[in-house]
């Protein structure tokens, strides 16, 4: 097929994955990074250099959608991108779906996995759905989940949802007609829809209990300008009584702290590392 890939690095390994399988990516579509924020594109904007595969970094319009039915294009396939897509229906574009993070209906929205985390969710997973005009709202094709320990990091949900994302679009390139066919819609209820993961939503409180306070621990990352990571590992916590203002921080061995909250204590490993250059 002919494909129009709209997406960041992601799910970078599902762009490496469609031209493995012999398919033509005729446009990588690019989100446009603040000035402020590491470039998140930098892995497939590589593999697009490296294939001669033309990058755009502005909005889609529907200029672009008419472009793309020009150059005959079968096939848009979104992956953790941030802007909407104009209509694209009809014409020769038979195909148009997108790969989300979590098991829709629930989780719907720009970055589900600090919420995951702090809700307490016994599951996740990651959905194949066709694109429609509201955010994360199209039929589910294909959707598949997997168990949670209780004890993930962001990094971990990660690693997981990107080994599933190319599991469920291999799945959907072996017989596309039939599992666009047999889609069905989504029914989403009020609280389903999560809003933008932002990091003052997920600042930890350490006057909250310990159970709380771990949640959060496990939510936090984040990614400097210069592409380093910082997150939080190896969390553990229990109850004891004590008479240490909350947040006070009881011992630092390196990066390994020790920290009172309102009803106990928290031990927990600072991590920082660089993002994988492309």
């Amino acid at each position: 097929m002919r494909i129009a890939y709209f997406g960041g690095d992601m799910f970078h390994a599902c762009m490496e994955l469609l031209i493995q399988n012999g398919h033509e990516i005729i446009a990588l579509f690019a989100d446009v990074p603040a000035d402020d924020e590491y470039d998140l594109t930098r892995k497939v904007c590589s593999q697009a250099e490296k294939h001669g595969i033309p990058v755009l970094r502005s909005k889609p319009a529907d200029g672009d959608i008419k472009k793309l039915r020009s150059r005959g294009c079968d096939m848009i396939l979104s992956a953790g991108y941030r802007y909407k897509i104009p209509p694209w229906h009809g014409g020769c574009i038979r195909y148009g779906i997108n790969i989300h993070p979590s098991l829709l209906p629930e989780g719907g929205g720009p970055m589900p996995f600090p919420f995951v985390i702090v809700k307490g969710l016994k599951k996740t997973g990651v959905t194949l759905h066709k694109l429609s005009q509201k955010w994360d709202d199209g039929d589910i094709i294909l959707q598949e989940k997997f168990p949670l320990l209780g004890n993930e990091n962001l990094e971990d949900l990660l690693c997981k949802s990107q080994t599933l994302a190319t599991k469920i679009l291999q799945d959907f390139l072996n017989s596309p007609e039939e599992y666009w066919d047999n889609a069905f819609p989504q029914t989403r209820q009020p609280g389903d829809y999560w809003p933008m993961a932002h990091p003052e939503r997920f600042i930890v409180d350490y006057d909250k209990d310990v159970e709380t306070v771990e949640k959060y621990l496990r939510a936090h990352r984040f990614i400097n300008p210069d592409g380093m990571i910082e997150f939080v590992s190896d969390v553990s916590f229990w109850r004891q009584e004590h008479k240490y203002e909350p947040g006070t921080i009881l011992s630092q061995e390196k990066n390994i702290f020790l920290i009172a909250a309102a009803d106990g204590l928290v031990s927990f490993k600072l991590e920082q590392k660089q993002i994988e250059r492309a």
